[in-house]
């Protein structure tokens, strides 16, 4: 359980360390033996855990953009006043797809958050009712990421994003938002 401003940033931290033995997990080419001891370790380490857990929820844990979630890729997000959003960030091999390339599933799950960021009313972060994805160019792994949303229309319920490298647009998308339904 995370308690304060210090328990986020072991968690941030420990995350960052999960990113990172994934991406080397990824890149091992021979089985000499170290894949074996770090499971071992894992084993040990996740049976400490086991111990510490709770159903807590916060936006650190979120699968996009949560520095203290393992899966989460590598961005940083910005939202200005106005609702545009924009993220940079650099996929490696934990986000490929076609060798050499960021999984388009990837892609779309990163502009529909970015999206649904832009949307965001009075702090109450808006969801996704319906996505629509155009891939232009593939999108390399390794590169530099620019990613952006903002609002399409006046009344708030539509947004346009895209994810550019060098400038140049790979990947679009437009969707259209709604408040979450209350609990």
């Amino acid at each position: 359980m995370c308690s304060g401003d210090h328990g986020r940033r072991d968690l941030e931290s420990a995350a960052e360390g999960l990113r990172r033995l994934t991406d080397l997990l990824l890149r091992v080419t021979d089985d000499s033996g170290g894949p074996t001891a770090v499971a071992d370790e894992l084993d040990t380490i996740a049976r400490m855990l086991d111990e510490q857990t709770s159903d807590e929820t916060s936006g650190v844990r979120d699968p996009v953009s949560g520095k203290g979630n393992a899966i989460a890729p590598p961005i940083d997000m910005d939202i200005d006043d106005s609702g545009n959003v924009s993220a940079t960030g650099l996929l490696g091999l934990a986000y490929q797809g076609p060798k050499t390339l960021v999984h388009g599933g990837m892609s779309a799950l990163l502009l529909s958050h970015v999206l649904g960021a832009a949307g965001t009313v009075a702090g109450e972060h808006a969801v996704v009712q319906e996505l629509s994805v155009r891939y232009h160019l593939p999108t390399p792994l390794f590169t530099p990421l620019e990613i952006s949303a903002s609002l399409g229309d006046p009344a708030g319920d539509h947004a346009r994003g895209s994810i550019e490298v060098d400038g140049v647009t790979t990947v679009s998308a437009e969707a259209r938002l709604a408040l979450p339904p209350q609990q």
